[in-house]
């Protein structure tokens, strides 16, 4: 199987992160590993990459929470793999917040919610079947996502697109109107437009997020995050890639920009 990039990518991506936002220096991280700072450099610029056992050592030294320390080993697990396959126990959600942070271009399908980082708070705590025990700790996390797409610079090319059954869904929610005035609000960001689409549309049962680096050197490669019930996956194939950017733009060009009233797309 090929390597995968996205994981290759990801190991690199977080080890940048965890020795940021540590404010540690690489001398002392290697003090702490029982190597020198020229390796931890070379682990934090990419030209090596730690095995699983040292970059969990040295996410622990930087404070990463045991969740994010599982994950990392999971991604390492997976390098050789050719995808990134995750199920409900695994904090997937990491990749997806650092291609939100770096990647140039996005085009994301909603089929049946709000998107996550799109949520108001209310939105989250009063209408979604949250499956958590820690409801305000997720709301938190999106919160977190919100922050860090909208102070992106320069700001990313998005295309979000809805099927308009996610706004008539909430017709009857007293907190409808704040929830869709905050859509107009993100739909006039620079490079971002949302968009909402009617109608059945094969293969697209699923939501799905199309990343692309879109010019930044720090973006991940080329890859989709697909999630089910079940799982969630990463997937890079050139192929396979085409078949979900392909359908999103067939889409998209039926649909129609989110505007005016929201009585006007819930009759």
């Amino acid at each position: 199987m090929p390597l995968s990039r996205v994981a290759e990518w990801y190991v690199l991506a977080d080890l940048q992160a965890l020795c940021k936002e540590s404010d540690l220096t690489y001398a002392q991280i290697g003090v702490a590993l029982g190597v020198s700072a020229r390796t931890v450099q070379n682990y934090v610029s990419g030209e090596t990459r730690p095995k699983a056992g040292m970059a969990a050592q040295f996410a622990e030294i930087c404070g990463a929470s045991k969740k994010r320390i599982d994950f990392l080993i999971h991604v390492i697990s997976q390098l050789d793999s050719g995808m990134i396959v995750s199920d409900l126990s695994k904090r997937n959600i990491l990749i997806v917040e650092h291609a939100e942070a770096a990647s140039g271009e996005i085009w994301k399908w909603e089929n049946v919610y709000i998107p996550g980082p799109f949520q108001i708070e209310r939105y989250h705590m009063e209408l979604l079947p949250e499956p958590s025990k820690n409801p305000v700790r997720n709301w938190n996390r999106k919160h977190r996502r919100f922050m860090t797409i909208s102070r992106r610079d320069p700001a990313p090319v998005m295309n979000i697109l809805m099927n308009a059954n996610v706004l008539r869904q909430i017709r009857d929610w007293d907190g409808a109107e704040d929830q869709f005035n905050h859509l107009l609000e993100v739909d006039q960001w620079p490079n971002c437009e949302i968009r909402l689409l009617d109608g059945l549309h094969y293969g697209a049962e699923h939501e799905f997020t199309v990343y692309l680096p879109g010019g930044n050197p720090k973006a991940p490669p080329p890859f989709v995050y697909v999630e089910s019930i079940d799982q969630s996956r990463h997937i890079e194939d050139a192929g396979k890639f085409g078949l979900y950017h392909g359908l999103v733009k067939r889409m998209w060009s039926s649909g129609q920009r989110i505007g005016g009233r929201l009585d006007d797309w819930i009759r």
